[in-house]
């Protein structure tokens, strides 16, 4: 914790997180942080800034994706293996990317203390504008102490001044809250960010900052989360139920309302969709994004790479292009999630949405002609010997819906189909005759439906052609559409399943998926707490949440381990024994799991002695 607290004070560059919000990002760059940091309006604006900036490595790095993406939802892609964080067999607190979000928390919470401890003396701000200044430091202290009590539990909220306090001295001597005691401190912020934070929605030029709909939003998750745990309050729920129904009431106060169309939310052309309510915020000036330069640093978006499947590997006619982007081949989806919880693919709009299935060819030289063997077996005419089986911009891969490859009669009948049409179709769970490695499922976890809520086409001035750069687009951490599913699950808990199904198909029905009654909360899925993770997945798959739900809700040993009990955990072990190909570990997490590992290198810088989570000794 030492080194944390000297990075906390050691640096306050001009980080560009705030789009467009040129009159905080012109203010001089400050050297450290002091007391007289927060003694002026500039001082203030410089270390919110600061403070925003610590989420870029967390929601933007592979690192933070990897706490959250693991789970029922996705496995390792073919680039890794055996990550301790999708494993857990091997998970220890000497792994390093257990430390992002510590690493990156206590520095922006200390700045956040500065703020609300100091700032009310600072001059040059009106009455309005400091409180707003306050409010959403009370808001980023609220989310980084809530990301540290689910992925870790108890946390330090004495950083060496006192609890919550502004700490210039860099301390070895640090003792741990509780988790209880974490989130007490969680829930009061939040709700006095609630209070205080303006009602109107930023616009465009200040996209980044969080307004009153965010804090509702996350108070009504941080209600949640709470009602689960053994010490939940009595009203926790409803609390949760509250907040969130105030927010979906008073929408248009807000401004916040639900996309008409689910794919707009992602299109590259509406970066700030009306359901969006906080944003982590790349841009386009190199100095403020290296990325752009050289991909994969510690504070890029690289997001664009970490889903993307192995297209150009196995698949005639395709390159690598800006279009398809940079291949890390990371995340690879689950069979459950591809073909049971998106089973409807045909009204629900969701899978379209979120998935590439299909990549057009974009590279002639590598495209396959016809030859006289395919023609004597039936596939094409004779006169398409030595001809190209597609061009440029046709298909080069499909990967098709279990739906399809169960309306072929035989084997064979879908293998002369796949044989007439020329190029790449994998199916779930049949080999692919024209796939060069004739991949099953249970080796597929470089070829797969690829998320494509995070692509980005877009390219600063002199990077058009260049796919391997890192994004530039904002990361949304908080979308509208959560809240009616948190109001869901806390109207479940409540006893109360008729409004929770109402709240539901509000969702559903801006998807086009069909209509739920109280009866299809329980099922073949599982119960009604299944079922709401069922729909999550539906609506916020890959969205860094995952692993956070199932750890809330209870279910994430039953839904990942690879002899669960759960359908999601029986439908994944048909493939491969649960493991994402042959030769892989398949994920095996036990009750200690629920909490990761203090980093090591934190424990040994700490006099005295710093608590490690059970099982991680």
């Amino acid at each position: 914790m030492k080194k944390l607290l000297k990075i906390s004070c050691a640096s306050l560059m001009m980080l560009a997180i705030l789009s467009g919000c040129e009159d905080i990002l012109e203010e001089t760059p400050r050297g450290s942080l002091t007391p007289e940091t927060f003694a002026s309006a500039d001082g203030l604006r410089n270390g919110l800034i600061a403070a925003y900036a610590r989420f870029r490595p967390y929601y933007g790095y592979e690192a933070g994706a990897m706490m959250a993406v693991f789970s029922d939802e996705y496995m390792e892609g073919q680039q890794i293996s055996d990550t301790p964080l999708a494993i857990y067999t091997t998970l220890n607190p000497s792994n390093g990317r257990i430390t992002f979000a510590h690493n990156n928390a206590y520095p922006a919470i200390n700045t956040c203390n500065g703020i609300i401890q100091i700032g009310p003396d600072a001059t040059g701000l009106t009455t309005e504008e400091l409180d707003q200044l306050i409010a959403e430091a009370k808001f980023l202290r609220g989310a980084w102490y809530f990301l540290l009590a689910r992925q870790y539990g108890g946390a330090t909220i004495d950083l060496g001044s006192g609890p919550y306090a502004f700490n210039t001295n860099p301390t070895n001597v640090l003792t741990r809250a509780t988790e209880e005691e974490v989130m007490d401190g969680v829930i009061a912020d939040l709700r006095a960010a609630a209070t205080n934070l303006p009602d109107q929605r930023p616009d465009l030029t200040q996209r980044g900052r969080v307004w009153k709909a965010s804090a509702l939003h996350l108070l009504s998750k941080a209600y949640l989360f709470r009602g689960y745990r053994s010490y939940a309050g009595a009203n926790d729920y409803d609390s949760a139920l509250y907040f969130a129904n105030d927010l979906i009431t008073n929408r248009g106060t807000y401004g916040v309302e639900l996309e008409s169309n689910y794919a707009d939310i992602w299109d590259e052309s509406n970066e700030w969709p009306s359901e969006v309510m906080w944003t982590i915020e790349w841009n386009l000036q190199q100095q403020f994004n290296p990325g752009i330069q050289s991909p994969g640093g510690f504070e890029d978006n690289i997001n664009n790479f970490l889903f993307r499947e192995f297209y150009v590997q196995d698949v005639p006619g395709m390159v690598r292009d800006v279009e398809n982007g940079r291949p890390w081949i990371r995340f690879s989806p689950t069979p459950w999630m591809i073909d049971v919880a998106f089973e409807d693919k045909v009204n629900d709009q969701r899978y379209n949405g979120s998935f590439q299935t299909v990549w057009y060819a974009n590279d002639e030289a590598s495209i396959p002609s016809w030859s006289q063997a395919e023609a004597d077996a039936g596939y094409v005419d004779a006169s398409q010997v030595g001809q190209p089986k597609f061009a440029v911009g046709d298909t080069a891969m499909w990967h098709a819906p279990l739906s399809f490859q169960n309306s072929f009669a035989s084997d064979a009948d879908r293998r002369a189909w796949v044989n007439s049409k020329g190029y790449v179709v994998y199916f779930p769970t049949a080999n692919s005759p024209t796939a060069l490695d004739e991949l099953p499922r249970n080796q597929q976890n470089k070829h797969f439906p690829s998320l494509s809520k995070f692509n980005r086409v877009a390219r600063p001035e002199g990077y058009e052609e260049d796919p391997n750069i890192a994004s530039t687009r904002p990361f949304y951490v908080h979308r509208f559409a959560e809240t009616y599913l948190v109001a869901a699950e806390a109207a479940i808990q409540l006893g109360r399943n008729s409004e929770a199904v109402d709240y539901i198909n509000v969702i559903r029905n801006r998807a086009g998926a069909l209509p739920i009654s109280v009866a299809d909360l329980t099922g073949a899925h599982g119960d009604e707490i299944d079922f709401i993770l069922d729909e999550r997945t539906r609506e916020l798959a890959g969205e860094h949440f995952r692993w956070l739900d199932l750890k809330r809700t209870g279910r994430l040993l039953e839904r990942v381990h690879y002899q669960g009990s759960s359908a999601a955990a029986q439908y994944n072990l048909q493939f491969n024994g649960g493991a994402p190909a042959a030769g892989y570990t398949p994920p095996a997490p036990q009750e200690f799991h629920l909490l990761r590992p203090i980093p090591q290198s934190e424990i040994d810088a700490t006099v005295g002695g710093y608590p490690q989570n059970p099982g991680y000794n």
